[in-house]
């Protein structure tokens, strides 16, 4: 315990003494009022793993993003900004300083120095089985000036380095190989749970940003829909993750419930494992593509609350290019395309997905069948799905994506360069694709500070990538989640859950931190 900690225990201890004799004086005679049930979030998984270098995945991040802090942040908008790093510069092209938050405790009570923020960086690049090495992919060193300025040096020029680093959380230096016993410095700690509770969340009292709304948080791993809208509709949980279009009524017709949507960057996409028959050849990745009717499935599964997309970003993305058109439907070609292909009678394929994508994955299946593809669905938990994937054991994954730095360079790096993880390249690359001249561009694309020059980079890449269709795009639709009555909450563009920026009405805002002049209010 620090001295600050056990100074503010003594005196609480004290305060404690001095109540509980004035309430002998005065013959307490009410019992104290039960403490209110944790505030409850139902989520499809449990998260993939408790060490946050581990797993490039959102649903992990967002619940390990309530754990521990990373030196900048996205606010709710994707607009990056401080957090455990107060401020920084960047003296030349190759050179960033950043200067960190004074008096930020880890959840064990030891203080936050440039040497964890130093052991976290090269943790997330060299650890051997780190799926986040994209987001250092730039990082040449980082070392440590003076226990609060880190100093790190890049490869490159490279403006991105502040979205990036959003996504390396921070871990004590000497942090064992494998983490299962996470301690950060975030709003909240992780405490043992309940049966049926795949994470239990307490407020970490001496938060850099102050203590959370919320004394108390639990996630549940609810994989069915349909039960997490039950729970929610009988008060059971506060939150319900991805509601979808055909549930949205229940909810809202339900007494103490609401709807909330919400702008998304996830894009809904098919990717197909390139280097095996019959997926190796471009004719039939095209003929995939030609048999999808992309507005019907806004449609039918959206009940129109998205649109459809011809490349794996949506607008609101960097490298978005509004030139690459959605593709349109043309089953007479795609069957054309299938018999060149030497599939004259069509083919049988399968697909796999986790549960929540039924629906998504049904309405798919109906229209290649039409195209003679007979697609066969399997459904995995997610956390035995991702690992298959990260194998390259899956020919067929329907599933999503977020470029969650409102960057597709997210996509670019991770998923369609080749897989090149000693440099921090194609750790998800799911579909084993590899293009040289793809590899190149992406590559281009993070050396210039000129925005309008990297976008058009970027476009150039998008362009490649979508023309080889080892990824096929879908769609990007709302989030949709269904809420209590009685709950404040805004969700974010990115998706991520933070309990930090969900308040139950009658649960008190959080305060300043007096040590840091910090204004802990969610971000909006």
């Amino acid at each position: 315990m620090s001295l600050r900690r056990a100074g503010r225990a003594h005196f609480g201890a004290a305060l404690a003494g001095i109540a509980l004799a004035a309430c002998a004086l005065q013959g307490c005679g009410r019992a104290a009022a039960p403490a209110p049930r944790p505030l409850r979030i139902a989520v499809h998984s449990e998260p993939l793993a408790l060490d946050p270098h581990l797993r490039n995945e959102q649903l992990t991040f967002g619940t390990l993003s309530n754990v521990f802090d990373a030196l900048t942040r996205f606010d709710a908008h994707s607009k990056v900004g401080p957090a455990l790093a107060l401020q920084w510069e960047n003296p030349d092209d190759l050179t960033w300083i950043f200067h960190l938050r004074p008096f930020v405790e880890f959840h064990d009570g030891r203080a936050l120095t440039a040497d964890d923020v130093v052991f976290s960086l090269r943790r997330a690049r060299t650890l051997p089985a780190s799926d986040v090495t994209s987001y250092v992919v730039a990082v040449a060193e980082a070392r440590a000036l003076d226990p609060l300025t880190v100093e790190i040096k890049t490869t490159r020029p490279y403006p991105l380095l502040l979205n990036k680093l959003a996504f390396v959380l921070i871990v004590p230096a000497g942090s064992p190989d494998v983490i299962r016993e996470p301690v950060g410095t975030g709003a909240y700690r992780l405490v043992p749970s309940a049966p049926g509770v795949a994470v239990a969340l307490e407020a970490f009292a001496d938060s850099w940003g102050g203590r959370a709304a919320e004394p108390r948080v639990e996630l549940i791993a609810e994989p069915d829909g349909e039960r997490r809208v039950e729970r929610l509709v009988a008060g059971d949980v506060d939150v319900a993750q991805e509601l979808s279009a055909q549930l949205v009524p229940r909810v809202e017709n339900a007494g103490g419930c609401r709807v909330l949507r919400q702008d998304s960057l996830e894009v809904a996409y098919l990717s197909l494992r390139i280097n095996q028959r019959p997926l190796a050849d471009l004719r039939v990745r095209q003929a995939l593509d030609l048999a999808l009717d992309r507005q019907a499935l806004v449609l039918r599964l959206l009940g129109g609350h998205g649109s459809p997309l011809g490349q794996v970003a949506g607008r609101n993305i960097v490298g978005y290019d509004p030139d690459l058109a959605v593709t349109a439907r043309d089953l007479p070609r795609a069957r054309a395309l299938l018999a060149a292909a030497g599939f004259p009678a069509g083919l049988d394929l399968e697909m796999e997905t986790r549960p929540g994508r039924h629906a998504d994955a049904e309405a798919i299946a109906a229209q290649l069948a039409e195209a003679g593809i007979r697609l066969h669905t399997r459904e995995l938990a997610w956390t035995d799905l991702y690992p298959r994937l990260l194998a390259g054991d899956v020919g067929i994954y329907l599933g999503g994506i977020i470029c969650a730095t409102a960057d597709a360079s997210d996509f670019f790096d991770a998923k369609a360069h080749s897989r090149q993880p000693e440099r921090g390249y194609g750790t998800s690359n799911f579909s084993r694709y590899s293009n040289p001249a793809l590899d190149r561009l992406i590559e281009d694309s993070n050396n210039t500070f000129d925005l309008l020059d990297r976008r058009k980079r970027l476009q150039a890449c998008m362009r490649l990538a979508m023309a080889d269709l080892a990824y096929i795009p879908l769609y990007t639709a709302s989030q949709l989640y269904g809420i209590r009555k009685d709950v404040d909450w805004r969700p974010r563009n990115d998706g991520f859950i933070l309990a930090r920026d969900i308040r139950r009405k009658g649960v008190a805002a959080r305060q300043p931190d007096p040590r840091t002049g910090s204004q802990p209010r969610p971000d909006r």
